[in-house]
C-alpha cells in the first residue's frame, strides 16, 4: 500500500480496517480499526471466482490447469467435510479457527476455494493471508462491512512460525471485538503436528477462541475414481480446446498412487494433452509427473529458441532454476542472486535467469522471485526426478541431471542462509515419497551437517524421524547435537528421534545393562516431551531388566535404583502416586546402602531420589512424612554445590522449591518463603545462561513464590511473579503443550486467586475460566492425572463467579468439584479428604451468599465437619482454622434456614472453644 506525504496531503481513512504500518491518519471518521505495527503477514482478496487461463497458455504449460485458482475441474464430493465446515461457518462464536490438513494433492486448496465461493455468495468478505518477512509487509486496508462476516484462508499454515499465526488471530480477534465482524479463520496444512496443538491451546487460553482440526482423508476404495477421471477429462478438454476426447481409455486407477484427487486429475490432464499430440499417455504416477515436466521443458525451449522476444536462459539452466526455486521457495531478489551463484547456475547471467524464471512463473507476491513449481506434489516430483538414483529413466521420462546430485549439498553447506531451513523442510517432505532423495541427498547432507536439521526446527526434525526406515546414522548425527537435558524448542523432536532409534538399538544390543540404559534414556526423552503415557512402558521394562540384573549381581543395584526413580517420576506424573511412592522409596533404600559402601559416588543420586520421594508423599497428602526427605535433599545438594556449583545448582534450586512447597502445605508459611525465594533467585541466574533449559523451572518457582507471598499477606509483591509465571508458561505451551499445559492451568488458577485478592474481579474470573477450560482438555487425555487439578480450578471458578455477581452460575462448578473430590477421596482418603471438606464448606458458604439450596448446604457443611473431625484429632494445629471456618459456615446456614437459636448456640461453642 502506498502512502502520500502527511506534510503535503493528509490521508483520510473512514469506516475502514487497517492492518500494517500507518504513518499518519487524519480526519478519522466512522468505525475505524487500526493495527499500527508492521505485521508478519499480508491480507489480500481471496476472489472466489476462477482465474481465467487462456487456451494458449494452458497448451504451453498444461500443469497450470491443476492449480486450484483456475478451478478448471468443478468441486465435487466431500459432502461430510462441507457439512462440517458449513456448521462451523454458521456457529455462534465471533471468532473461530479450523484446520484442514492432509497430504499434498488431497484437495485442501480446492476445498477452501469452494467454501470461500459459498461464503462470498452469502455476502461474506473472503480474504487470503500470505506470510511475509516483516521488512516486506506493506499493510492492508479494508472497508468495514456493515454486518456479516469474513472468511480468512491461510495456506501452508504449518510453515508459519507459531507466534506469527497467533499474532494473526490476535489481530483478527481485535477487529472482531471492535467491529462486531464474525471471523472464520481456515488454516490449510499438510500436518497437524505439535505446532497445531501449541496454537490451538494458546488461542483457547489467551483469547477463548475455539480451534479444531479436520483430516481430509484420501480417496478410498468406495470412491469411483473413473467418474472423477471422466469429469476432469471433460473439463481439461474444454480448457485445452481438444475435441473428441470422450473415447479416451480410462487408465488403471486402483493403486495407492491414485489415492489423491490430484493424481487422478493429473492422469486425466495427461490423457487429454497426449491425445492432442497423438501420443500414448503414460499410466504410472511418476510418469504422469514426468510427462507434465517435459511439457514445461518444451515451453522453456520454445521461449529460448523463438526469434521474437527470445529468452536467453536455456532449457537446461531454466530446469535448474526451477529446481532451486522449488527447493527454497519465494525469496528476495538479493537472496535469489545468492542462491543461483552458490549453486553455480549463472549462465547467461544471474539477473537474466531470475527475470526469465519470473516470466515463466509469475510470482503471487510481487516483492519476491523464484516461486517454485506448483502444485507442491509436482514440484517435489521435479526435485526427485531431476536427482539421479531413481529407476524411472526411460525415453519418455524426465531425465535426471547430474548437477542435481550435488545441488542441495552445494546450496546448503556454505555460510548459513535464510533459505536453508525451508529447503531442508522441502527435502524431508520429498524424501517421504522418494527413497533415493532420502538416501542419496538428505541423509548424507544431515550426516555431514546435522545443524541444518536443527536450524529447520523441531517440526522438520520430527518429520525426518518419521520417514519410513529412516537412516540410523543421520538420526544419530542429529541426536548428538540435541541437548542432553530439557530444551523447550527441541523436546518434542528429541522424543521423535529417540522413538525412531530405540527399536533399532534394542534390536542389536546384547548387554542387559545397556538395554536398561537405552530404555531409561528413551523414557526420559518421552517424559521431558510430556508423553508420560508412552514413557511408562519403557520405564517399566527398564525396572524389570534392572531388577533381574541386581538379583544376579549386586554390582547392578545402581541400575535398578535409577530405573525405579524414573518409573516413580512417570507414575507420579500420571497421578498414580501410591505406586510412585513405592518406587521412589525403593530407590532411596538402595542408594542409602550404596552410600554406606561408597559415599562420594552416590550422594547426587540419593539427593535426587529423596526429592522425588518427598514430592510423591506430599502428593498423597502425607506432608509430615514428605518434609524429612525434602530437608535432607536440600542439605545434600548444599554440600554438592560447594564442590561443583555448575553441576548441582539446578538440583539445589529444585529441592529448595519443593521444600518451600512442603512447608507451605504444613502452614509453616514464614519458614516456606526463604527456600522459595532462594530457588527463584538461582533459577533466574540459570535462565540468563540457558533459557531453553531453565525457563520451565523459573516459571515453577515464580508460581510458588507468588503463593507464598499471598499466604503472608504481602499484597504489593505477589502479583508480579504470578503474572510472569503465566507469561512464561504461555511461551512454553507454544512449543510443547503436552509438557507445559498442566503447569499453565495451575498458574492461571493461581493468578486468578491473586487478582481476586486485589479486587480485580473481571480479570480474576477470566483467568479462572481459562484454567477450567485447559484442565478439561487435560482430563480428556488423562483423567487420573488431571482430575485433581480440574477440581481445584472448578472450586476457584465458583468463587470468582460469586465475586462477579453471576449468582445463578455459582453453584454448578463447585458441585462438580465436590463430585470429583468424592471420587478422589474414595480412592485416596489421605490425600483428598481435606480438599473434599474444604469444597463442601465452600459450597455451603456460596449457597448462603446466593440464597439458594440451603437444605443441601446444611448437609454439605455437616459432612465437611464430619470429615474434618478425625483430621483435626490427628493434626490439631493444621486443621483448627478450617474446623472453625466450617462451624461458622454451619451457623450461617442455620440462620439462613430460620433456625437462629441453633445458629447462636454454634457461635457460642466456637467462642468457648
Amino acid at each position: 500500500m502506498s502512502w502520500r506525504s502527511p506534510v503535503r496531503d493528509a490521508q483520510t481513512v473512514t469506516a475502514s480496517m487497517v492492518f500494517g504500518p500507518v504513518i499518519q491518519i487524519r480526519d478519522v471518521a466512522g468505525n475505524v480499526t487500526v493495527v499500527a505495527d508492521r505485521p508478519p503477514y499480508q491480507i489480500g482478496d481471496f476472489a472466489p471466482g476462477a482465474v481465467p487461463l487462456p487456451v494458449g497458455t494452458a497448451r504451453r504449460q498444461p500443469s497450470r490447469l491443476l492449480l486450484a485458482r483456475h478451478q478448471v475441474v468443478p468441486f465435487t464430493g466431500r459432502d461430510v467435510e462441507l457439512d462440517a465446515l458449513s456448521t462451523w461457518m454458521g456457529g455462534a462464536e465471533p471468532v473461530s479457527v479450523r484446520l484442514v490438513h492432509a497430504a499434498g494433492g488431497q484437495g485442501k486448496t480446492r476445498l477452501a476455494r469452494h467454501v470461500a465461493a459459498q461464503a462470498h455468495a452469502a455476502g461474506w468478505l473472503t480474504w487470503r493471508v500470505l506470510h511475509t518477512p516483516e521488512q516486506q509487509s506493506a499493510g492492508s486496508r479494508w472497508e468495514a462491512p456493515g454486518g456479516g462476516g469474513a472468511l480468512v484462508v491461510v495456506d501452508y499454515a504449518d510453515r508459519w512460525p507459531a507466534s506469527d499465526l497467533n499474532r494473526l488471530v490476535t489481530d483478527l480477534n481485535a477487529v472482531s471485538l471492535r467491529t462486531g465482524l464474525v471471523l472464520r479463520v481456515l488454516l490449510l496444512a499438510r500436518s497437524a503436528g505439535f505446532w497445531w496443538a501449541a496454537l490451538r491451546d494458546r488461542l483457547d487460553s489467551e483469547h477463548a477462541v475455539t480451534a479444531e482440526a479436520h483430516l481430509l482423508p484420501p480417496l478410498d476404495e468406495h470412491t469411483d475414481r473413473t467418474v472423477l477421471f471422466d469429469q476432469a477429462r471433460e473439463r481439461f478438454s474444454a480448457a485445452l480446446d481438444v475435441p473428441d476426447t470422450a473415447g479416451i481409455t480410462v487408465p488403471e486407477l486402483t493403486g495407492n498412487g491414485f489415492r489423491q484427487i490430484l493424481a487422478v486429475h493429473m492422469a486425466a490432464l495427461v490423457a487429454v494433452d497426449a491425445h492432442h499430440h497423438d501420443q500414448a499417455p503414460p499410466a504410472q504416477p511418476h510418469a504422469l509427473s514426468a510427462y507434465l515436466l517435459n511439457r514445461e521443458r518444451a515451453h522453456w525451449h520454445h521461449l529460448h529458441a523463438r526469434a521474437e522476444d527470445r529468452r536467453a536462459t536455456s532449457p537446461e539452466v531454466m530446469g535448474r532454476a526451477v529446481y532451486l526455486a522449488t527447493l527454497t521457495g519465494p525469496v528476495t531478489r538479493d537472496d535469489a542472486t545468492a542462491i543461483l551463484t552458490r549453486a553455480r547456475v549463472t549462465e547467461p547471467g544471474v539477473a537474466t535467469i531470475i527475470d526469465d524464471h519470473r516470466f515463466c512463473y509469475p510470482p503471487d507476491d510481487p516483492g519476491t522471485v523464484l516461486h517454485g513449481l506448483r502444485p507442491d506434489r509436482l514440484g517435489e516430483d521435479l526435485i526427485a526426478l531431476s536427482t539421479p538414483g531413481h529407476p524411472h529413466t526411460g525415453a519418455d521420462d524426465w531425465q535426471p541431471d547430474d548437477w542435481a546430485a550435488t545441488a542441495a549439498h552445494t546450496l546448503l553447506t556454505g555460510e548459513p542462509a535464510t533459505w536453508a531451513p525451508g529447503a531442508v523442510t522441502v527435502l524431508v517432505e520429498t524424501a517421504h515419497r522418494w527413497p533415493h532423495v532420502a538416501t542419496d541427498v538428505l541423509y548424507p547432507l544431515i550426516r555431514r551437517h546435522p545443524r541444518l536439521a536443527l536450524a529447520a526446527g523441531g517440526a522438520t526434525i520430527t518429520r525426518l524421524a518419521e520417514i519410513p526406515h529412516a537412516d540410523i546414522t543421520a538420526l544419530e548425527a542429529v541426536e548428538a547435537l540435541l541437548p542432553a537435558g530439557r530444551h523447550v524448542d527441541l523436546d518434542t523432536a528429541a522424543a521423535a528421534i529417540s522413538a525412531a532409534l530405540v527399536h533399532h538399538r534394542l534390536g542389536v544390543v546384547t548387554d542387559p545393562a545397556e538395554r536398561a540404559r537405552l530404555l531409561l534414556s528413551h523414557a526420559r526423552r518421552l517424559t521431558t516431551a510430556g508423553r508420560h503415557d508412552e514413557a511408562l512402558a519403557p520405564a517399566a521394562d527398564a525396572v524389570t531388566v534392572g531388577r533381574r540384573l541386581a538379583m544376579a549381581n549386586p554390582a547392578y543395584r545402581p541400575v535398578l535404583a535409577a530405573t525405579l526413580e524414573r518409573l516413580g517420576n512417570i507414575l507420579s506424573a500420571l497421578g498414580r502416586r501410591d505406586e510412585a511412592v513405592s518406587r521412589s522409596r525403593g530407590a532411596v533404600v538402595i542408594y542409602r546402602r550404596l552410600i554406606e559402601e561408597d559415599p562420594a559416588s552416590y550422594l547426587p543420586e540419593l539427593a535426587s531420589s529423596l526429592n522425588s520421594l518427598g514430592y510423591d508423599l506430599s502428593g498423597l497428602g502425607r506432608r509430615d512424612e514428605a518434609l524429612a526427605p525434602a530437608e535432607e535433599a536440600v542439605a545434600v545438594y548444599r554440600r554438592l554445590v560447594e564442590v561443583d556449583p555448575a553441576a548441582y545448582l539446578p538440583e539445589l534450586a529444585r529441592s529448595l522449591n519443593n521444600l518451600g512447597n512442603h512447608l507451605y502445605g504444613l502452614d509453616r508459611r514464614d519458614e516456606a518463603l526463604a527456600p522459595a525465594e532462594e530457588a527463584a533467585a538461582i533459577r533466574r541466574r540459570l535462565v540468563e545462561e540457558d533459557p531453553a533449559a531453565y525457563l520451565p523451572d523459573l516459571a515453577e518457582s515464580l508460581n510458588g513464590l507468588a503463593n507464598h507471598l499471598t499466604g503472608l499477606g504481602r499484597r504489593d509483591e505477589f502479583l508480579a511473579p504470578a503474572e510472569e509465571a503465566v507469561a512464561v508458561y504461555r511461551r512454553l505451551v507454544e512449543v510443547n503443550p503436552a509438557a507445559h499445559l498442566p503447569a499453565l492451568a495451575g498458574s492461571l488458577n493461581n493468578l486468578g486467586n491473586h487478582l481476586s485478592d486485589l479486587g480485580r474481579r473481571d480479570e480474576a474470573l477470566a483467568r479462572a475460566e481459562e484454567s477450567v477450560a485447559v484442565c478439561r482438555r487435560l482430563v480428556e487425555a488423562n483423567p487420573v492425572a488431571h482430575l485433581p487439578d480440574l477440581a481445584v480450578s472448578l472450586h476457584n471458578f465458583g468463587h470468582r463467579l460469586a465475586e462477579s455477581g453471576r449468582c445463578d452460575e455459582v453453584l454448578a462448578p463447585v458441585e462438580e468439584s465436590i463430585h470429583i473430590y468424592r471420587w478422589l477421596a474414595g480412592a485416596n482418603p489421605v490425600a483428598y479428604q481435606a480438599a473434599l471438606a474444604l469444597s463442601l464448606t465452600a459450597y455451603a458458604e456460596l449457597c448462603v451468599d446466593v440464597k439458594a439450596n440451603l437444605p443441601q448446604a446444611l448437609e454439605a457443611v455437616i459432612e465437611a465437619i464430619g470429615v474434618y473431625r478425625p483430621l483435626f484429632a490427628r493434626e490439631r494445629g493444621r486443621f483448627l482454622r478450617r474446623m472453625v471456618e466450617a462451624y461458622r459456615t454451619l451457623a450461617r446456614v442455620l440462620e439462613g434456614l430460620g433456625r437462629a437459636d441453633e445458629a447462636e448456640l454454634v457461635r457460642r461453642q466456637i467462642h468457648e472453644a
